[in-house]
């Protein structure tokens, strides 16, 4: 007579066959596209979800670690499952009446005037003074600091805002303080009185700029951000 699996093997039985598998480049497989179907999800572009761990994958991952402010070192574990499949980590807390808040997140990208400008910057969301910083990163960090997120990247930013009801016209978005422009390729923070915070460029860095006449073509409200 065979003896009955107790309850407690069965249940390590069921996890040892469900867990994801530790991942890295070179790796291939459907684990890797999951991997790279989350991290696309979560605003971190891997390439097309083919099932291979390439570089630019493995770039999309050592971006979401870093956000996490988890060890960033490409390769996906436990932890790094973890955080894809539930959770986005410990935001910061922000100051005392101050969370979710337009005029916050404004102050935190402020408080950045004078940073570099790197094109495909990635930043630990949670670091509190970063030195570069491209458009959408400053964007993503600043609400981050606040307790809201945001996808990284503009091409995910506005469906993001779109999606979520919060268009509203290049006109409004110059009025209101906390708002986005966006145009193709770039997104900037609206002051509310015709000029904007931004990562605008290489040449510029991170600086306060006129916004009229730019060829803006959109803007939206940050989803969760108190205006």
């Amino acid at each position: 007579m065979v003896a009955p699996i107790s309850s407690s093997r069965t249940t390590a039985l069921t996890t040892a066959r469900t867990a994801m598998p530790t991942v890295k480049e070179g790796s291939r497989g459907p684990a890797v596209s999951e991997l790279q179907t989350l991290l696309k999800s979560k605003g971190f572009n891997p390439g097309a979800a083919d099932g291979v761990f390439g570089p630019k994958t493995k770039a999309a991952v050592l971006a979401f670690q870093r956000s996490q402010g988890i060890a960033a070192d490409g390769i996906v574990g436990p932890q790094t499952w973890g955080r894809l499949k539930g959770a986005s980590g410990p935001a910061p807390t922000p100051s005392p009446g101050g969370r979710g808040t337009a005029d916050a997140f404004v102050k935190k990208a402020l408080a950045q005037d004078g940073d570099r400008y790197v094109f495909g910057a990635e930043t630990n969301l949670n670091d509190p003074n970063p030195k570069a910083f491209d458009c959408s990163e400053l964007v993503q960090w600043a609400a981050h600091q606040v307790g809201v997120s945001i996808p990284d990247g503009t091409m995910n930013q506005l469906p993001h805002i779109q999606r979520a009801g919060k268009a509203i016209s290049v006109d409004e978005a110059l009025r209101t303080k906390g708002a986005l422009l966006f145009r193709p390729g770039h997104v900037a923070i609206s002051l509310g009185d015709g000029r904007t915070i931004e990562a605008k460029g290489s040449k510029y860095g991170v600086g306060i700029f006129s916004a009229h006449g730019r060829g803006w073509t959109a803007g939206g409200l940050i989803p969760g951000m108190k205006y």
